[in-house]
């Protein structure tokens, strides 16, 4: 474009080159204010002062280059849109403005292609102004675009962990003042997957952390009813242990009540020994003593109190069923003794409407049973038999069956 009669040719497409230049000139402005914008991105806060590993380390330290590529790019670009400027101060028609301007003006690479004994031989790269602003453009696109998947896969891990992190925080406390220590496991397991969603927010796209906050949070809300639990006993302890006092006093006159119909029953019904429901009074009133003293548990902290106090209810509780177990049995056979002289007597009462009560085969069976029901003891399987034959013998209507004992 700078050859022989090539004044008039180069002067259709000056004005072109004016018009260029002061695109480019704008443009520079753009692509300053561009680049602010870019390393003041939340996400370039995010990935240059964090300790970062795994995939976001590796995406970043290539954005990083292409950071400071952009950086040295908009400098040269700079520096040919101001050598552009002096060209267009000399003259429009200056060749200098066209070959800025049009022609691969910028080196950008140099390669050794040979080697003489006079020296090397290099390739040298040069690009257009206009190839230097798509290149811009390429990496700017690449970096904000790591900006804004960090950045927003951050935020939204933070926005899913913030509550399980405020119930923790509350746990925290609660177990501070109940000098539990189970907390401080949950805690570090926050604090891991924090730090691994931090120094590496791309993995979340790979493998979101919803499976890990769902148990974590599982296990903080278990942990918070525990807690709850345990203050709820602490604050209650002293009602409690009068239960308690209570209901060892109650268990002591049941069992007394159950071994009186325990010998009764022996007494009156024919029965293999009934045993005695143990006399757990004596030491579960040990332990509530321990417990009102001090001297239990062994480990310190109302955990351990709590778990121990519950553990005394518990046996309490079991004590008494093992009463109202051994209780109900022997009242079972007083009850069934009494059921079946019921039984009898509305039997003998449909034989005498029937007018077979006279019968001797039924006369032989009726001594059967009173001798049965009302000696002691009663002999209940018997007496059932003896009553099934009774009634079989009052439905024949007939001496047939004969006696059964």
């Amino acid at each position: 474009m700078t050859g022989g009669s090539g004044a008039a040719p180069i002067g259709r497409p000056v004005g072109g080159l004016e018009a260029e230049l002061a695109r480019r000139a704008v443009a520079e402005g753009r692509i300053a204010t561009s680049l602010v914008e870019l390393e003041q991105h939340p996400g370039h806060a995010l990935l240059s002062t964090s300790r970062l590993t795994g995939r976001t380390s590796r995406e970043w330290t290539q954005a990083s280059a292409d950071l400071a590529g952009l950086w040295q790019d908009f400098d040269t670009y700079r520096r040919v849109v101001a050598a552009a400027r002096d060209a267009l101060a000399r003259g429009a028609d200056d060749p200098e403005l066209h070959r800025l301007l049009r022609e691969p003006s910028i080196e950008v690479g140099r390669s050794v292609v040979e080697r003489k004994l006079t020296g090397t031989v290099e390739r040298v790269d040069s690009i257009t102004l206009a190839d230097l602003a798509d290149r811009m453009d390429a990496a700017f696109d690449r970096v904000h675009a790591l900006f804004v998947a960090a950045h927003d896969l951050h935020e939204k891990f933070l926005a899913a962990i913030g509550p399980l992190a405020e119930r923790l925080r509350a746990a925290r406390q609660l177990a501070a003042d109940l000098e539990d220590t189970r907390v401080a496991e949950l805690t570090s397991k926050v604090e891991e997957l924090t730090s691994r969603c931090t120094t590496d927010p791309l993995s979340l796209a790979d493998a979101p952390p919803d499976a890990a906050l769902a148990e974590l949070g599982a296990r903080v809300d278990a942990l918070t009813a525990d807690l709850a639990r345990t203050a709820a006993a602490r604050d209650a302890w002293n009602d409690r242990l009068a239960r308690v006092g209570a209901a060892l006093a109650e268990l002591e006159a049941a069992r007394a009540a159950a071994e009186q119909v325990r010998l009764r029953a022996q007494e009156l019904v024919v029965t293999a020994p009934l045993d005695a429901p143990p006399d757990r009074a004596d030491a579960l009133r040990g332990v509530l003593t321990a417990l009102i003293d001090g001297r239990l548990p062994s480990r310190s902290g109302w955990p351990a109190r709590a778990q121990a106090l519950a553990g005394l209810e518990a046996d309490v509780d079991a004590a008494a069923a093992e009463v109202r177990r051994a209780q109900a049995l022997a009242d079972g056979l007083l009850e069934r003794r009494t059921e079946l002289r019921g039984r009898f007597e509305a039997y003998r009462a449909k034989a005498g409407r029937l007018g077979v009560s006279e019968r001797p085969d039924l006369l032989a069976v009726d001594a059967d049973v009173r001798r049965l029901l009302w000696t002691r003891p009663a002999d209940l399987a018997a007496a059932t038999r003896a009553l099934v034959a009774y009634q079989r013998l009052m439905a024949t209507g007939d001496g047939s069956t004969g006696r059964t004992a």
